[in-house]
């Protein structure tokens, strides 16, 4: 999914705003390690892959750096994280927390009624930052590398925080 006018130049909260990222090649020194994090044990996910497969994608600026970034979709009515992470320079600041609802708001209002994100199973630190966010594991009948998490986007405060 490209970027296209119905999404905002930037979403900003407190000290905390999500860029697009453009051009569409990206490139930072962290990105290598932060693939292998968002991955756990399975083989490394690239953001620029989910670029690449049509995800859009988001810089994270905090405090006037770029600290991370992020790329998801939206299918039907439901935005699907393919891909979040923060420089390891910057975690524990909260940005990938902030980032999250700004995220959310924007795909609010372009129609999500619910925010699903696909974990490595064996992730637990994932597990613990998307249960904080309020997610929930969907419970699934099959056995999978994969735990899928679930919010519900009807409580996001769509106010006008686009700039």
């Amino acid at each position: 999914m490209t970027l296209d006018t119905d999404w905002p130049p930037s979403i900003t909260d407190g000290r905390t705003t999500i860029e697009p990222i453009s051009p569409a090649r990206v490139a930072a020194d962290w990105l290598g390690e932060a693939a292998r994090a968002v991955a756990g044990r399975a083989e490394p996910i690239h953001l620029q892959q989910r670029l690449d497969a049509g995800d859009i994608g988001w810089w994270i600026v905090g405090d006037g750096n770029v600290v991370g970034a992020l790329s998801a979709r939206i299918e039907a009515s439901s935005a699907i994280w393919t891909w979040l992470a923060i420089d390891a320079r910057w975690r524990a600041f909260g940005f990938g927390g902030a980032a999250v609802p700004l995220f959310e708001d924007a795909a609010s209002q372009r129609g999500a009624n619910e925010a699903l994100v696909p974990l490595p199973a064996d992730n637990g630190v994932a597990l613990y930052f998307w249960l904080r966010l309020g997610y929930v594991p969907l419970r699934s009948g099959n056995v999978s590398d994969r735990v899928w998490m679930r919010r519900s986007l009807s409580d996001v405060d769509t106010t006008d925080s686009a700039t």
